[in-house]
């Protein structure tokens, strides 16, 4: 199994810092935002209750029937709260979702890069995971025409990530339908990792596999509260499961865990039913921070960038620099981060194919990203100039 290495260059960052260094930390891929007070107050309101015990596995039932609530709503679907799997963080949910399904020796395709738990969770289980590369040429989405040449007989599952870390790529209706199509035609699961489909720009929109399906037979939803109501720290999440994978899957999530936290339930519920007020002015707040660092960027000697339209990440091609300096993204990562005391992730902890690339989070204030692209660009000055 491999690992995120945001934590591992965070861990390194904080490292420096304790020897005095000025670290600009656009590594770690969550909101800087704190969790809106409300839901905040409905934990602590379920805890002072004594509401701090075991729960059902698949989670409190209030808690699933507002998630298929609100599912049903976003989808124009109707989803039962039997098919709602709670979890602890959206990546339980990847894991859990990804192992039930696959058998030894069948083969999961995923995005690369993308978020490496595809990949690890279907090497855990026994099973293949087969890369279907995102390019720039095609601004890093991932077509049904790439996914039809990879389908063979020992396929199960599709995985897809819209809006996609670390690209900030969104699937184009077409796209996901023609992959959705795909999934029902050979009898797949296309699991679909929607964890940042609320943080979306420019009036672009979001397209989910359960736009264009009668019911969850190939379909597998993977979401959560940590992007888009800033809960990391809480760790909930959620999958919404055909009926066929749920009793396996709840086996597989009570052996892990048991179950979430009773009172972080309380304070999901309070989420999804609350106000967005909040959410709404974060994601604003990002989509100014992605003005910046990408209009940033396009200052910068020796760096390409394609402009995101989701997520709060900027991926970029630094090939022209990795060739003057004669390293590989992740030693260029280190040596930005040892020299110039900026933090980013090399492209290669998204997978083999984001080797000449680097990602950016944005979720810093406007001040440290506009430090950070400067000495960004200072280093990449430097470098030409070797």
């Amino acid at each position: 199994m491999g690992q995120e290495a945001a934590f591992g260059i965070l861990s390194k960052a904080k490292e420096l810092e304790k020897k005095g260094k000025t670290i600009i930390h656009m590594e770690i891929g969550e909101p800087d935002f704190p969790t809106p007070k409300h839901i905040v107050d409905a934990a602590i309101t379920a805890l002072n209750n004594g509401d701090t015990h075991y729960t059902p596995t698949p989670g409190l039932p209030e808690l699933r029937s507002a998630i298929a609530t609100s599912v049903s709503k976003t989808y124009d679907t109707n989803i039962d709260f039997n098919n709602v799997l709670v979890t602890v963080g959206g990546k339980e949910a990847v894991f859990g979702s990804i192992v039930t399904v696959t058998e030894n020796n069948t083969e999961i395709i995923f995005p690369n890069p993308g978020y490496p738990a595809y990949e690890s969770a279907t090497n855990f289980a026994g099973g293949k995971a087969i890369s279907c590369n995102l390019t720039d040429e095609f601004d890093f989405r991932m077509t049904p025409e790439n996914v039809n040449e990879l389908i063979n007989d020992k396929t199960i599952g599709i995985v897809i990530n819209s809006p996609g870390n670390p690209c900030g790529s969104i699937l184009t209706k077409d796209d996901v339908k023609g992959i959705t199509e795909i999934a029902v035609d050979h009898n797949l699961y296309v699991i679909s990792d929607e964890l940042y489909s609320s943080i979306i720009f420019d009036n672009e929109k979001h397209f989910s596999p359960l736009n264009f399906v009668d019911n969850l037979d190939n379909v597998i939803l993977i979401d959560g509260f940590s992007k888009k109501y800033a809960m990391t720290g809480w760790r909930l999440g959620y999958a919404v499961v055909p009926t066929a994978v749920s009793p396996p899957m709840s086996k597989l999530l009570n052996n892990l865990t048991s179950c979430p936290a009773s009172f972080v339930q309380r304070g999901g519920i309070a989420a999804i039913n609350g106000s967005e007020t909040e959410i709404n002015k974060m994601i604003e707040i990002f989509r100014e921070r992605r003005d910046v660092v990408y209009a940033e960027s396009q200052k910068i000697n020796g760096i390409k960038a394609i402009k995101p339209k989701g997520a709060f990440y900027l991926f970029f091609d630094v090939k022209q620099l990795l060739d003057k300096i004669n390293m590989n993204s992740e030693q260029l990562v280190i040596y930005l981060l040892e020299n110039y005391g900026i933090a980013m992730l090399h492209g290669t902890a998204m997978g083999s194919a984001g080797e000449g690339y680097l990602r950016i989070s944005f979720a810093n204030s406007v001040e440290n990203l506009k430090i950070g692209m400067n000495l960004l660009a200072t280093a990449a000055n430097d470098i030409l100039k070797l």
